[in-house]
C-alpha cells in the first residue's frame, strides 16, 4: 500500500475545484487510490464475493513506482543528480507518522485482547513491520515448518509496505549506480531519461522472470519478495518517463481515452478472474498490474478523472493510506476481542470504522504533520533521529510483549516438567475420557500444559526425521541400536512426525527400534496430492516412490506404521473416482508395496481435529478448564481419513489402530484432557499429549503386530 503522493489533493476543501481552476492534481489516481485500498478492504471482509480483491495491493504497487520514478526522474533532468537524504527524509515524514500510530496502537490492543498464546508472533510481526522487513518475515515463515501454525497476525499487512519501503531504497540507489557507470563509460550525452529507462526495463525483464520460475516453485515465498515484486513498480516507473502532451487532435484523444478505459477494465476483471487459488503473483499479476499501468499512463485528461473529481472517490484516494493501515487490526483484534466470527454488522462496523479512524489520523496527524513549518524546515539528520527514536520506542513495545511471554514460558515449562516426570494421576490420555470408569484427578481442574503461548513450539520433530522440501527419503532410527526384538518404520506426513517422542519411548519400552520417515504434506499414498506449487507436487511424488521402494528393499522390516493428515492434500481424484475412492485405493497400493515383500502394516486413524482457534480460546481460560474451547466431535471427525476403509481391503495384511476413544467422548473432543492441551494448532497435537498415548499406542502396535504374526 504505498503512501505516496504527487500532485494529490492535500489539505483543499473537499469541494471539486472548478475545471477552470489550475488543478495540478492527477485524479484519475486519485480514484485508482480509491478503487484499489476499496478492492483490499472488501476483499478481507468478504473475501467470497470479491475473490481478486487482494491484486488491489498490485495496483498501489504501479501507482508507487509511477509517482516515485517521475520524482526521481525530474530532480535528475534538472539537476543531474539525487539527494539521497532529502529524499529518504520526504518519505519518512509521509510514511512513519501514520504507520507508527497504527502499530502503537494495534500492539496495545493486543497486550489487552489478544491471548497471550499469539504474543510471541504478533511481537516478532510488530518488531519487522516497524523495521519494514515484515514481508520477509512471512517470506520465512511461508517456508518454515514451525510456523505455519501462525494465525493471521494483525500487522500481515505491512508485507506491502516493507516492499514498497524497500524499492524507495533500492531504486535511487540503483538509478545513481547506473549513471555513475554511464558517465565513467564517456557516454555522457546519455540522458538520464534513457538511462532510467533502461533500468527499469531490466528491473522489468528480470523480476518478472523471477517472479513467475519463484510462483512456480515457492509461491508462499515469491507473494512476499521483494525480488519478486519489483517488475510491478518497475513498470509503474517506466509510465512516468513516457511524456504524454495534453492531447489536441481526435486520434491522440481516442487512444488516450480507449488506453484509458480498457485499463480500468482490466482491473475489474481483475477482482474476478483472479482467485486466492490462482498462482500468484506469477504471470497473472501482469493483469492488474498492466491495466494499472495503462491508467496511470493515459489516464489523464480522460473520464477517469472525473470520477476521482467526484467527492467522495477523490476523498477516499486521499485518505487510502490510513484506510489500509487501519482496518486490518481490526479485521483480526475484534474476532478475538468478541469471542466470536465476524458477522455482516461486525464487518460493516469495521468498514465504516477504518474509514472514521483514517480520515481522523488523515486531517488530525498525517497532514498537520506533513505539512507543518516545523517539519518542512527539519533537516534529513534530524529526521532520521527521530525516525530512530520512534522506531525504537515501538520496537520495545513488541520487546515487552516478548520479554512477558518468555516469562509466562518459563514458568510454565518449569510446572509442566514437575507434571510430566512425576507420578501424577489421569495425566493427559490416562485421563480415559470415554471409558466407563473416567480417570478424574481434581489437582489438574485448572491445570493447562503446555501453556498456550507455548503450545506451537511443543513438537517433537526432527530434522533427521523430516523432509521438508526434496523428495530425498530421510530416515532417522529411535530406541536401541542394536538388540532390538523387533525393526519397525513410521511412514507419512507431520501427522506422523508428531509421534517421534512418542515412537521413541515405546521403542524403549518395548525393546523394539522404530525408523521414522515423514514428509511436509505429503504421506505413503499412490494417488497424487494437491500442494501450493508443482515442485511441493513433484517433490511428494518422488519421495512417495522412494518410500515405496525402501519398503521393497528392505522385506526383513517387522512392520510399517502409517498415519496420515485426514485434511491433507486434498488428493486429487483420477479416473472418475471420487476423492474418497481416489484416497482409500491410493493407500491400499502403496501399502501393496509392503505387504508384497511380507511386512505388515499397522494403520493408525488420524486425531480428531480442533477449533481453529483452540489456542488462543484456551489462552483466554482462567481459573477450572471448562469446554467452552471444545469440539463437537461429529465436526472433529468429519474430514475423511480412508485408512479403514483401506485396512479391509488389505486380506489381513494390515490392522488399524483407531486412538479416537483417548481423543473424544461420546459428544465432543476436549481441547483440554487431564491438565494437557491437546492440540497445538486446529490439526497438529502437542508433544505432551502425544507422549501420553505412548503406552496405550505400543500395546495396541504389539496386539496388531501379534495378530499378523509371520
Amino acid at each position: 500500500m504505498p503512501a505516496s503522493t504527487v500532485e494529490s489533493p492535500t489539505r483543499r476543501s473537499l469541494r471539486t475545484p472548478s475545471p477552470r481552476t489550475t488543478d495540478p492534481t492527477r485524479w484519475d489516481i486519485q480514484g485508482l487510490r480509491a478503487f484499489a485500498v476499496l478492492a483490499v478492504v472488501l476483499y478481507h471482509l468478504w473475501p467470497n464475493r470479491l475473490p481478486g480483491g487482494f491484486t488491489g495491493v498490485d495496483v498501489f504497487f504501479v501507482i508507487s513506482g509511477y509517482l516515485i520514478t517521475g520524482h526521481l526522474l525530474r530532480e535528475l533532468t534538472a539537476t543531474g543528480r539525487i539527494g539521497l537524504a532529502g529524499f529518504w527524509s520526504r518519505r519518512a515524514k509521509r510514511l512513519l507518522p501514520g504507520a507508527f500510530l497504527t502499530i502503537a496502537a494495534t500492539g496495545t490492543a493486543v497486550l489487552l485482547w489478544v491471548p497471550s498464546a499469539l504474543w510471541g508472533q504478533y511481537g516478532r510481526e510488530l518488531i519487522a513491520s516497524t523495521v519494514y522487513v515484515q514481508n520477509w518475515q512471512l517470506a520465512a515463515d511461508s517456508v518454515d515448518y514451525l510456523a505455519q501454525g501462525n494465525q493471521a497476525s494483525p500487522f500481515q499487512h505491512f508485507w506491502s509496505l516493507s516492499v514498497e519501503e524497500q524499492f524507495y531504497i533500492a531504486l535511487p540507489l540503483l538509478l545513481l549506480a547506473a549513471l555513475w557507470l554511464v558517465r565513467r563509460a564517456l557516454m555522457r550525452r546519455v540522458s538520464a531519461t534513457v538511462v532510467v529507462r533502461v533500468v527499469l526495463g531490466t528491473v522489468v525483464v528480470l523480476s518478472l522472470a523471477w517472479c513467475v520460475v519463484e510462483t512456480r516453485s515457492a509461491s508462499g515465498v515469491a507473494y512476499f519478495s521483494t525480488a519478486t515484486r519489483a517488475w510491478e513498480f518497475a513498470l509503474g516507473g517506466l509510465a512516468a518517463t513516457v511524456p504524454l502532451a495534453v492531447p489536441h487532435t481526435v486520434p491522440a484523444r481516442v487512444v488516450r481515452v480507449v488506453g484509458a478505459w480498457l485499463g480500468a477494465s482490466g482491473l475489474v476483471l481483475s477482482l474476478f478472474a483472479i482467485g486466492p487459488s490462482t498462482p500468484f503473483p506469477g504471470i497473472a499479476a501482469a493483469l492488474p498490474v498492466v491495466s494499472a499501468g495503462l491508467v496511470v499512463l493515459l489516464g489523464g485528461h480522460s473520464g477517469l478523472e472525473r470520477i476521482g473529481r467526484f467527492a467522495p472517490i477523490g476523498f477516499l484516494g486521499r485518505i487510502s493510506y490510513a484506510v489500509y493501515l487501519w482496518h486490518w487490526p481490526a479485521v483480526v483484534i475484534l474476532p478475538i476481542a468478541l469471542r466470536h466470527e465476524l458477522t455482516t454488522k461486525d464487518k460493516a462496523a469495521i468498514l465504516v470504522g477504518a474509514l472514521v479512524i483514517a480520515s481522523v489520523t488523515t486531517l488530525c496527524v498525517e497532514e498537520p504533520l506533513r505539512f507543518s513549518r516545523w517539519v518542512k524546515t527539519l533537516r534529513p539528520r534530524r529526521v532520521a533521529l527521530y525516525g530512530v527514536l520512534s522506531t525504537v520506542l515501538v520496537v520495545a513495545l513488541g520487546a515487552a510483549s516478548l520479554t512477558a511471554l518468555h516469562v509466562q514460558q518459563v514458568q510454565a515449562a518449569e510446572f509442566q516438567q514437575r507434571v510430566s516426570t512425576g507420578d501424577v494421576r489421569c495425566f493427559g490420555a490416562a485421563a480415559l475420557i470415554s471409558s466407563a470408569d473416567p480417570c478424574v484427578n481434581p489437582a489438574l481442574a485448572d491445570v493447562r500444559v503446555p501453556a498456550a503461548s507455548n503450545a506451537l513450539d511443543d513438537d517433537a520433530n526432527r530434522a533427521a526425521c523430516w523432509s521438508n522440501s526434496s523428495s530425498v527419503f530421510k530416515v532417522c532410527s529411535l530406541g536401541p541400536k542394536s538388540g532390538y526384538t523387533k525393526h519397525l518404520i513410521a511412514i507419512g506426513d507431520s501427522h506422523n512426525n508428531v509421534f517421534v517422542d512418542t515412537y521413541e519411548r515405546i521403542a524403549e519400552e518395548h525393546d523394539w527400534r522404530i525408523d521414522v520417515a515423514g514428509h511436509v504434506s505429503c504421506y505413503l499414498t499412490t494417488a497424487r496430492q494437491f500442494a501450493n506449487s508443482q515442485k511441493q507436487i513433484d517433490d511428494c511424488d518422488g519421495w512417495k516412490q522412494n518410500a515405496v521402494q525402501y519398503l521393497r528393499t528392505h522385506p526383513d522390516l517387522d512392520g510399517v506404521i502409517v498415519t496420515h493428515s485426514s485434511g491433507n492434500g486434498p488428493v486429487l481424484p483420477s479416473g472418475g473416482r471420487s476423492a474418497d475412492d481416489t484416497v482409500v485405493d491410493g493407500l491400499v497400493d502403496a501399502w501393496q508395496a509392503a505387504a508384497d515383500a511380507g511386512i505388515p502394516i499397522v494403520a493408525i486413524r488420524d486425531n480428531p481435529a480442533a477449533r481453529a482457534d483452540v489456542v488462543a480460546c484456551v489462552g483466554q481460560m482462567t481459573g477450572p478448564t471448562t469446554g467452552a474451547c471444545d469440539t463437537p466431535r461429529k465436526e472433529a471427525l468429519r474430514p475423511f481419513d480412508g485408512s479403514e476403509q483401506a485396512v479391509t481391503r488389505m486380506d489381513g495384511a494390515a490392522r488399524l489402530i483407531d486412538l479416537t476413544r483417548y481423543y473424544c467422548t461420546d459428544t465432543v473432543c476436549p481441547a483440554v484432557i487431564g491438565g494437557v492441551l491437546v492440540h497445538r494448532d486446529a490439526t497438529h497435537l502437542t508433544n505432551t499429549f502425544a507422549v501420553t498415548l505412548a503406552p496405550y499406542l505400543g500395546d495396541d502396535i504389539a496386539g496388531a503386530l501379534r495378530s499378523m504374526d509371520r
